[in-house]
């Protein structure tokens, strides 16, 4: 018979490395299900809550205001947080993100068991686990995390594959916009993270006249109203919370950014997607699939702030990906 067993994952931030890390919930639950009943807790920020909302896999999203009581720089904020944590109990908890604030989250629970990476992104975080899982840093992010989750358990580690092929995870809530189209709808990614991640306002407008010469008109998605030069035919959105990012996204036929959550966020819909690398290493992020293909600017990428070489990825090669992808039977 089935052990209980209460479970939870720590991976606080940020979207895409939600998603990531979130990806493995299905082939892990399933490996699980004939020597466990999994009752998966998942710890995050209040400011990406949204993103795990409606997931099929996770029975309680325990979101701390983590992020802001630390800018605020307020004690009681922090205390709060961690007497919420006190009052839950785990058999085991994965800290997933090998961050030191993710660790302290992680001991501040009630539990005898925290598994983590033996080469974590700030080593200190070691001390806090009871269990380290060796895989190199330079790991690709999806066979990192499934060695930490799979591992944890000594169960064999899906192939990298496998795991981009993964079954979906996420759940949205379905939503109109005024925007959409008849024909296909193209989202344009404009921001991501870091500027030098980010493709150029003026090479998107360079493509959206590519697209709007074969008869499509892009939505441009920004974070926030900006003025965008009124060189080619396009529609704006922005201002969307992440429940509308999701539910939009769901909708696309095609989504086009930089190595960013959103730009994964379609890979982890099951909607088709182009992600733009440039100071990132592709060979370490990329979630390529039949239908979701990269392109990248420097094949030696290693997170250098002055690489801008995303800069140079000509609109016509997105074009021709874009045109491959639209061109496939649904």
């Amino acid at each position: 018979m089935p052990k209980n067993l209460n479970l939870a994952i720590v991976r606080l931030s940020a979207m895409g490395d939600i998603i990531h890390s979130a990806s493995i919930l299905p082939s892990l639950l399933e490996t699980l299900k004939t020597h466990y009943t999994i009752n998966l807790s998942w710890i995050l920020d209040s400011n990406f809550k949204e993103i795990l909302d409606d997931s099929p896999y996770i029975h309680q999203l325990i979101a701390l205001p983590l992020k802001e009581a630390i800018q605020s720089k307020n004690p009681k904020a922090l205390f709060a947080i961690y007497k919420t944590l006190k009052t839950k109990t785990f058999d085991m908890v994965l800290d997933m993100q090998g961050l030191l604030k993710s660790a302290l989250i992680a001991k501040s629970l009630n539990t005898e068991s925290i598994f983590g990476f033996q080469s974590p992104k700030e080593p200190l975080t070691k001390l806090f686990y009871t269990k380290k899982i060796p895989i190199p840093y330079s790991s690709h992010i999806l066979l990192r995390n499934a060695t930490l989750a799979f591992g944890a358990f000594d169960l064999e580690i899906p192939s990298l594959e496998s795991l981009k092929q993964c079954k979906s995870f996420l759940g949205f809530a379905p939503m109109d916009f005024p925007f959409l189209q008849k024909d296909k709808n193209i989202l344009c990614v404009l921001e991501t993270s870091k500027p030098n991640k980010t493709y150029p306002l003026e090479k998107f407008l360079e493509l959206a006249k590519l697209l709007n010469a074969k008869g499509y008109t892009p939505i441009f998605l920004s974070k926030n109203p900006i003025i965008i030069p009124n060189t080619a035919n396009f529609y704006h959105a922005h201002s969307l919370g992440l429940k509308q990012i999701k539910s939009l996204v769901a909708q696309m036929d095609l989504v086009i950014g930089g190595d960013t959550g959103i730009t994964h966020l379609a890979w982890a819909l099951q909607r088709p997607s182009i992600t733009l690398f440039g100071a990132t290493p592709q060979e370490r992020f990329n979630l390529n699939t039949e239908q979701n293909l990269s392109l990248s600017a420097n094949a030696n990428a290693s997170y250098k702030k002055d690489d801008f070489s995303i800069k140079t990825l000509a609109p016509t090669a997105i074009l021709e990906l874009t045109e491959k992808l639209l061109d496939r039977k649904m």
